[in-house]
């Protein structure tokens, strides 16, 4: 299976501790994950990710790409409904 792996900053610690609890069931799949969130995972736990381009910069949109291709079968996404950063290109000039 391929998992795609995106946490909001705030929640990127709290995703390498699941990780690191579920890190045998998660070796047995891959892992494709947003540029700092990969970087995190792997340190965390030595998991490899394949990482993409950092969420702000367009890796949120890859993996949505890869959601509508077919190509990922779950998403697990630590996000931080109250202190999540507004994506530069969805900005209000």
């Amino acid at each position: 299976m391929r998992i795609a792996l995106i946490a909001h900053d705030s929640r990127k610690e709290l995703l390498a501790q699941f990780c690191t609890a579920y890190v045998r069931i998660l070796s047995q799949n891959e892992l494709v994950a947003t540029g700092v969130t990969g970087k995190v995972v792997h340190d965390a736990c030595g998991l490899p990710v394949r990482c993409l381009y950092p969420g702000a910069r367009g890796g949120a949109e890859q993996i949505s790409s890869m959601i509508a291709c077919g190509e990922v079968d779950m998403l697990l996404f630590f996000r931080d409904p109250v202190n999540a950063k507004p994506d530069v290109a969805f900005r209000k000039e």
